[in-house]
């Protein structure tokens, strides 16, 4: 009886019970793993948007203050604006660090999952 059962078996094509379970919890393994790396790459992605806009921000007010002539810079006083998440300052210095030269300093600030990032660009405007 015992050869009989060794034939059946040679001849049986397929998976076992044991082989199906051990395949679905390799791939339940790698699923669950892209999962998470998916959310973080989203994490990720947010991220890196949110600091190429505050540059942006930044770069943007910083030319149009540097294209104002001198005159007109140093009568401004500093002041702000806000863009979505985003607020802008900026702060003009006069007579620093020189007599004729007006320091501006732009700072972008932004909120990003309960702690507050910020950027800052300055530089030295002469006449």
């Amino acid at each position: 009886m015992a050869v009989r059962q060794d034939i059946r078996r040679k001849g049986q094509k397929g998976f076992t019970l044991l082989e199906f379970l051990i395949a679905v919890m390799v791939l339940s393994v790698g699923l669950l793993g892209m999962a998470s790396l998916t959310g973080a790459m989203i994490n990720f992605n947010r991220t890196a948007y949110n600091s190429t806009k505050a540059v942006t921000l930044a770069e943007e007010k910083m030319e149009e203050l540097r294209n104002l002539n001198y005159q007109s810079l140093t009568s401004l006083s500093s002041s702000y604006d806000s863009d979505s998440i985003f607020t802008r300052t900026w702060t003009l210095t006069a007579d620093d660090p020189d007599d004729n030269m007006t320091t501006i300093e732009v700072t972008v600030t932004w909120s990003w999952k309960g702690s507050s990032k910020s950027l800052s660009l300055k530089s030295i405007v002469g006449r």
